[in-house]
């Protein structure tokens, strides 16, 4: 039960709590346990063994009273002086014989001689004889240990036997107190120790969270799993170096990509200061007016593509960015792309072919946006007189494949690994309608990751090159 203020105790131990405390109270407690375990039961075994050794004690005493029995059952003097004289051997010992009837036959020592608490005044003994050994307290706080029998001489007597054991108990109560005070000090010496160990233990704990705190974002090369780290720690030393790599790889790109767009703005950005200090340094004609806006609104679409770009993909990389998924006949797909791009193919002298039947499950917007920037980009490094054909594959492992392929200048090997990076352009990209933004392939390599599947280019210089969008089996 929690208190008001919502703190719960047991939340300190708990998953929130210190793992050296939690470790210490583990370590204490096990070790209590144990000794306690340990203890109780040598002094269990010590007890029995007491009991035991009572309770053979009192049996010898009750086969010497047989025997006397079977000498002098008939001579009560005579029995009386052996009775005594068997209980007078050892001190704190005392007996009773009984007769058939319930009669006291022979007692000693005599009552009157002892104290009131004999062992003998409880009338549940008195006429006991199941020869089982039993524990009974004076009111004066002295233990007896009782056993009786049935003797078969004559009428038939009972034999009971008794013996102080105070002095059993009282090493009984001192090896209890002794058990005590061992648990006392060995809870005491658990606490310490095993804090002391936790700590000592969890030192490289402590050593690794020193080192990540030193980490800042030009150390990220460092490697953690070089150190010799105890073998619990590798795995976490081996997770947070990968950590680490990605984390460089992140930073190296997020640098790279704001130098890139500080490039790309920085082009139109001067063309569009550029001309207005033009048409500002001295009075023009209206036409030359206009050639000045046409001018800048050609870059400020440009930038309205990129912006527009960029936003894509900030959008498609959100966690919870989620495509509308449904079945989607290719055919048409690829139909409604080309019949778009129809008019630039014709206008470049370019032809465009679509085919291939089959079915995908994708998003229709994100499909037509990534088969546009394939096209696209495929007219633009075609030259007239060339094709781009799209084309539909099934593979043997049922995944679907959308092939844009040309006969255009192709890509040149080294530029292959980057053509998805964002504003890469190769050096022998040359555009018939202007700049492009850079970032088509790196919108079409998002959308496919977004569809679980993946995007892939093979060139050739002079020869074409062939773009491939793999859709996984539905």
């Amino acid at each position: 039960m929690s208190s008001k203020n919502g703190f719960e105790p047991m939340a300190v131990i708990g998953e929130h709590g210190s793992i050296a405390f939690r470790l210490t109270v583990w370590y204490a407690v096990l070790s209590v346990v144990l000794i306690a375990s340990a203890g109780s039961i040598l002094y269990w075994v010590l007890a029995d063994r007491l009991r035991q050794e009572d309770d053979q004690w009192l049996a010898g005493r009750i086969a010497q009273v047989r025997i006397i029995l079977l000498l002098h059952s008939r001579d009560t003097a005579a029995l009386q002086e052996e009775v005594h004289r068997e209980a007078a051997m050892l001190p704190g010992s005392y007996l009773r014989v009984v007769d058939a009837q319930g009669i006291n036959v022979i007692e000693a020592p005599i009552p009157h001689a002892v104290a009131s608490g004999r062992p003998f005044a409880d009338p549940r003994f008195r006429t006991r004889g199941d020869e089982q050994g039993v524990d009974w307290a004076s009111g004066s706080g002295e233990t007896y240990r009782l056993l009786s029998a049935r003797v078969g001489v004559g009428a038939g007597f009972t034999v009971q036997v008794a013996m102080n054991r105070t002095s059993e108990e009282e090493v009984l109560a001192a090896y209890r107190r002794i058990l005590w005070l061992a648990l006392s000090a060995s809870l005491a010496i658990a606490v310490i120790a095993g804090y002391l160990i936790a700590r000592r233990g969890l030192q490289p704990v402590s050593r690794l969270a020193a080192i990540i705190a030193e980490l800042s974002a030009a150390q990220l090369h460092r490697h953690v799993v070089d150190d010799d780290w105890p073998r619990e720690l590798q795995p976490l030393a081996a997770n947070f170096d990968q950590l680490l790599v990605r984390l460089d790889e992140s930073f190296v790109r997020m640098s790279r990509f704001s130098a890139d767009i500080a490039h790309e703005l920085r082009t139109p950005l001067h063309i569009l200061q550029g001309e207005a200090e033009l048409a500002l340094s001295k009075d023009r004609s209206k036409e030359q007016y206009r050639d000045c806006i046409a001018s800048a609104t050609e870059e400020y679409e440009r930038l309205a593509r990129m912006v527009d770009a960029l936003l894509f993909l900030a959008r498609t990389e959100q966690p919870d960015s989620l495509p509308n998924k449904q079945t989607l006949v290719i055919e048409h797909e690829v139909a409604a792309v080309c019949a778009f791009y129809q008019a630039l193919a014709d206008e470049q002298e370019t032809t465009l072919i679509a085919g291939g039947p089959g079915t995908v499950l994708a998003d229709s917007a994100l499909l037509r946006h990534a088969l546009g920037n394939l096209i696209i980009n495929a007219l633009n490094h075609t030259p007239s007189g060339g094709s781009v054909v799209v084309d539909v594959t099934k593979t043997s492992d049922r995944a679907v494949e959308i092939v844009v392929s040309d006969t255009g200048e192709g890509i040149a090997p080294e530029d292959l690994p980057h053509v998805f990076d964002r504003f890469y352009r190769a050096d022998s990209a040359r555009f018939r309608q202007g700049a492009g933004t850079g970032l088509g392939l790196a919108i079409v390599r998002s959308i496919m990751l977004l569809h679980g599947g993946s995007v892939s280019i093979d060139s050739q210089l002079g020869r074409g090159t062939a773009a491939t969008l793999r859709f996984p089996a539905t």
